[in-house]
């Protein structure tokens, strides 16, 4: 009982980065599901940065292990540059690939996070707000699972549609929290 106490107390004291959390995930969902081809805009921007993260990382790993002689792991690091490097470039030529690999690390990510939110939810006992996490970890689960048994042609489109549902829904539920919270304050009701 007394760690729920400090647990409600520290979310109390911090209400407010939760809604500045909630009020920006809900902005850049919103973004993403309203601009006109946003979510395939999404999909394919989110490819392109990976692309160029692996593209300079390998290139600075590559010139990292080269400039350093005398280091007896530099081979192992030119080769970690290389594999940064070729994975970035057909990222950046075949972004189908990409995207079909991004689509399924995402989709296990949200059936992951909203496991764990579900957890976080049951832990909150007694606080009306956590039924608003409790929803949107399901929702997770149920976007997650259906990006799963839809590939490969979830890929394309659904990254960017299940990227933007899944942040406006975090944001809303973070947010309706985070009033919550602030309303109930850092005791118990």
């Amino acid at each position: 009982m007394e760690m729920m106490s400090s647990l409600r107390g520290e979310l109390h004291r911090s209400w407010g980065w939760l809604l500045t959390l909630g009020s920006v995930l809900i902005l850049f969902g919103g973004l993403i599901l309203t601009t006109p081809l946003g979510v395939v805009t999404a999909s394919l921007t989110v490819d392109i940065w990976i692309s160029a993260a692996l593209l300079v990382a390998g290139a600075i790993q590559l010139l990292h292990g080269w400039s350093t002689t005398a280091w007896r792991g530099r081979l192992w690091q030119m080769l970690g540059g290389l594999v940064f490097i070729i994975a970035g470039i057909l990222m950046f030529v075949h972004p189908t690939l990409g995207l079909l690999s991004l689509t399924m690390i995402v989709a296990v990510a949200l059936v992951v996070q909203g496991i764990v939110s579900l957890f976080v939810g049951a832990s909150l006992e007694g606080w009306g707000g956590r039924r608003w996490l409790i929803i949107s970890a399901i929702a997770s689960i149920i976007a997650g699972s259906l990006l799963l048994f839809d590939l490969p042609t979830s890929a394309g489109w659904t990254l960017g549609t299940t990227v933007g549902v899944a942040l406006v829904l975090q944001g809303v539920s973070l947010t309706l929290l985070s009033l919550d919270v602030r309303r109930a304050g850092a005791t118990p009701s």
